[in-house]
């Protein structure tokens, strides 16, 4: 069967580590795809994740501190229907990779970064747009905003917060606020 090198991360990543989880995604998304094989299109659909551009314009908006942008993002989650878990969960996962890539700079040859090439070029790009301190922050905020929408009745709102969130400057004394 025919599959997308993008797909594939995708169903390595639903996985979680698992050989045995992974292969019976793969089968899952086999099962499910249609005559051009496993794409990477109907691979986000059938396991629910986010879509890689979301998660790039996420970052991009935050990386320009353009706020409109990020609403707009979670405007678009929204209205496609999008688990906001879920979506924060992969938020939280590219945080990780940006952090990663930022003081590893050999992460993908040591194993520490999963990806298709031409994702892992983009996060490199997005990882030099921020301070090791910001990305701390983004993913500590992004982290607690996961905790929250745990039988959250108002998800939009929460992600809104987030993203109110993740705009403000660090404020106060303490030692997390200066990242």
């Amino acid at each position: 069967v025919a599959a997308e090198p993008a797909a594939l991360a995708l169903v390595a990543r639903a996985g979680a580590g698992s050989v045995r989880d992974s292969l019976s995604v793969l089968g899952q998304v086999i099962s499910g795809s249609g005559p051009d094989g496993v794409t990477y299109a109907e691979a986000v659909a059938q396991l629910g994740m986010t879509d890689a551009t979301l998660l790039d314009a996420t970052i991009d908006a935050l990386a320009a501190h353009d706020g409109a942008g990020l609403f707009t993002v979670i405007d678009q989650v929204i209205d496609a229907g999008h688990d906001p878990r879920r979506f924060v969960t992969d938020l939280l996962e590219r945080f990780r990779d940006l952090i990663v890539l930022h003081n590893v700079p050999n992460a993908v040859e040591l194993g520490l970064i999963d990806a298709p090439e031409d994702q892992v070029a983009r996060e490199i790009e997005q990882a030099s747009l921020f301070g090791p301190a910001e990305l701390t922050r983004a993913a500590d905020v992004t982290s607690t905003a996961l905790s929250e929408l745990r039988g959250a009745t108002a998800p939009r709102l929460h992600l809104e917060l987030m993203v109110a969130r993740l705009l403000l400057p660090a404020s106060d004394a303490d030692e997390a606020a200066t990242r």
